[in-house]
């Protein structure tokens, strides 16, 4: 008999204790879906500051906003100006909160202050850097629209970006619980250069010239991936597109042949290993590229216009193109660099090549075999 009420009371105690942690995550989801409907709720209300009180809603000036959905809480709502929304409200002894970037939690006990993330900033041409005092994630753009990728540091003491955007930039914080930090903004501005030795680290303006090899450059653009580089002086000798007045195409071409053969032994093995390959539209017979010759273009400039090439043919150097030269011409503050009567790639017009002259036309020539200077272009991976 003792045993039976023994396992009775044993059976009403678990029966109680399962009722109360029913009763517990009934609660606790009953208010994650009202905290839910109410997060959709004023979703749609402008950027600031919230307060809910008792399960009325109030702006900063203390004025009452109509909200569809009760929720008898207090706290505050924080929407930002990209519609992130975070918030800190207690129920009872239950604080419910949400991050900018995070999800709901429901914990037992009274709500904290938000968290702030601050950082501190120096910049240095391109080199942006950002210490830290815990682990943190960066998105970058160059528009503030609060689009990117999310990037996870590698260290909690020090984020150093190399950024090759120029002008002005966004960056934001956050940590791995979600909490975003306040829009930081840095401008980033190419270094006009003159004769110095090349480093990929550095961001050079169009029109800075650079030593490489023992060979005076000039950066017609400069990324974060590559950099194009044209030789400041011409070829000691000049030289004709073609010593066949029939061969129009890059890849049968006398200064392809040469520069891809010849002058290329002029680079050190390292900057050779580091050369990128230009696809180069083959085809001199499409006039596809805005009613144009689409033959000489690159296929980067092709595929950028929704041009069509039917054929490419690859080189590790090649002459400048009219893409290059308006790149160059449209961003650069010294333009004489641009100045001579060199070849380029370019031919808007079937049996002719074009050149490049000293008022910073684009000219055509009459003919393939006219012997013009020739300024090699490359482009190195970083």
């Amino acid at each position: 008999m003792k045993k039976r009420v023994k396992y009775i009371l044993i059976l009403l105690v678990f029966i109680v204790v399962m009722g109360l942690v029913l009763s517990y995550f009934y609660y606790r989801y009953k208010s994650i879906d009202e905290v839910k409907l109410l997060l959709n709720d004023i979703s749609s209300l402008e950027p600031g500051n919230y307060e809910l009180k008792n399960g009325l809603l109030f702006n900063s000036n203390n004025e009452r906003i109509n909200n569809n959905v009760y929720l008898d809480a207090s706290g505050t709502i924080r929407i930002d100006q990209y519609k992130n929304v975070s918030f800190k409200l207690n129920k009872n002894y239950f604080c419910i909160s949400k991050t900018e970037l995070g999800n709901i939690e429901y914990e037992n006990h009274k709500c904290t202050d938000f968290k702030n993330i601050n950082v501190n900033m120096i910049t240095n041409n391109n080199i942006i850097s950002f210490e830290t005092k815990e682990t943190l994630k960066y998105m970058v753009s160059n528009k503030d629209d609060f689009k990117g990728v999310w990037i996870k540091q590698d260290n909690d003491q020090n984020i150093i970006i190399n950024s090759f955007n120029e002008g002005k930039n966004y960056i934001w914080f956050s940590d791995l619980d979600g909490n975003l930090s306040k829009t930081y903004t840095f401008n980033i501005n190419c270094l006009n250069t003159t004769n110095a030795n090349y480093d990929s680290s550095v961001f050079y303006c169009s029109g800075s010239t650079v030593l490489l090899d023992d060979i005076k450059w000039v950066v017609l653009k400069d990324n974060n991936s590559s950099i194009k580089l044209m030789k400041y002086l011409p070829l000691d000798n000049k030289m004709p597109y073609s010593e066949n007045q029939y061969d129009f195409k890059w890849s049968n071409s006398t200064i392809n042949k040469y520069l891809n053969n010849e002058f290329i032994n002029n680079l050190s093995d390292k900057t050779i290993n580091k050369l990128l390959t230009f696809e180069i539209c083959n085809d001199y017979t499409n006039h596809s590229c805005n009613d144009e010759i689409c033959g000489g273009r690159e296929k980067e400039e092709i595929e950028r216009n929704d041009y069509t090439c039917y054929e490419y043919t690859t080189s590790k150097v090649k002459l400048i193109s009219y893409d290059d030269f308006n790149y160059a011409y449209s961003t650069s503050k010294d333009k004489t660099f641009l100045s001579g009567n060199f070849l380029s790639m370019n031919s808007f017009e079937y049996g002719k090549v074009s050149s490049i002259q000293y008022n910073y036309d684009y000219y055509i020539l009459e003919s393939v075999t006219n012997k013009l200077d020739i300024r090699p272009v490359i482009i190195i991976d970083k």
